[in-house]
C-alpha cells in the first residue's frame, strides 16, 4: 500500500497489529527473565497459544550449543554459521522419519558432543607455547570430551541395534531359502535342529 503524500510504503492495519502483537510479547518475555511475578498468568497464556517459544527457549541443549559455537567462535560469524550449519547436517545425517524420540535425544548428544571433541581438537593444536601444566589441562579435556563423544555414538548405536526387530527364525530360513545358498543337505540340518512335538 503506498501513502497519500509522495508513494512511500504504509504498513497494513495487519501488519501493524502483528508489529504491536510481537512488542508486546517482546515486552512480556522480557518481564518474564527479569523475575517479574505478575507477567505470569501473562506468560502462560503466551506460552500455551504458541509451543514454539518454549521449545526453543527450554530448549538446554539447544542453549548450550549455541554458547559453544560462540566459546569456539569468538567474533568470527562465517565460523559461527558454518558450524550450526554442520551441526544441522549432522543431525539430519543421524536421524529419518523413522527415527524414535529417544533416537533424537541421542542425536542430539552426539552432535553436541562431536562439537566439544572437535573443539577440543583445535584449542590442543593451537596450545603450542602453554606451559606444561595448562598444556596437560587442556589434554585431558580433550581426552574427556573424547570420552563423552564415544560414549554418546555407543550409546546410539546401541539403542539403534536394540530397536530393530529380530527376524523370527522362520524369517531367517525362509531368506535362506531365497537366496539359493541353502542346499538339501543345509535344510535337512536345520530341519533336524527343530525340535519335534510328541
Amino acid at each position: 500500500m503506498t501513502g497519500e503524500n509522495g508513494g512511500s510504503a504504509v504498513p497494513s492495519p495487519t501488519e501493524r497489529e502483528c508489529g504491536d502483537e510481537n512488542e508486546r510479547l517482546a515486552r512480556l518475555l522480557k518481564r518474564a527473565e527479569q523475575g517479574d511475578h505478575d507477567a505470569l498468568p501473562e506468560l502462560r497464556q503466551a506460552l500455551d497459544a504458541d509451543t514454539r517459544l518454549w521449545r526453543d527457549y527450554g530448549d538446554l541443549a539447544l542453549q548450550a550449543e549455541a554458547a559453544l559455537i560462540r566459546v569456539a567462535a569468538g567474533t568470527n560469524l562465517l565460523l559461527a554459521e558454518s558450524l550450526q550449519r554442520k551441526l544441522h547436517a549432522l543431525k539430519r545425517e543421524l536421524t529419518s522419519e523413522s527415527t524414535s524420540p529417544l533416537e533424537r535425544l541421542l542425536v542430539e548428544r552426539v552432535a553436541a558432543t562431536w562439537l566439544q571433541s572437535a573443539y577440543g581438537d583445535a584449542v590442543a593444536a593451537q596450545a603450542v607455547s602453554n606451559s606444561e601444566t595448562r598444556s596437560k589441562m587442556i589434554q585431558r579435556q580433550q581426552d574427556a570430551a573424547h570420552r563423552r563423544h564415544l560414549t554418546a555414538l555407543k550409546t546410539l548405536a546401541t539403542v539403534r541395534k536394540l530397536l530393530r526387530p529380530v527376524p523370527s527364525p522362520v524369517q531367517i530360513a525362509r531368506g535362506l531359502d531365497r537366496s539359493g545358498q541353502t542346499s538339501q543337505c543345509d535344510r535337512v540340518a536345520l530341519a533336524s535342529t527343530v525340535p519335534a512335538a510328541n
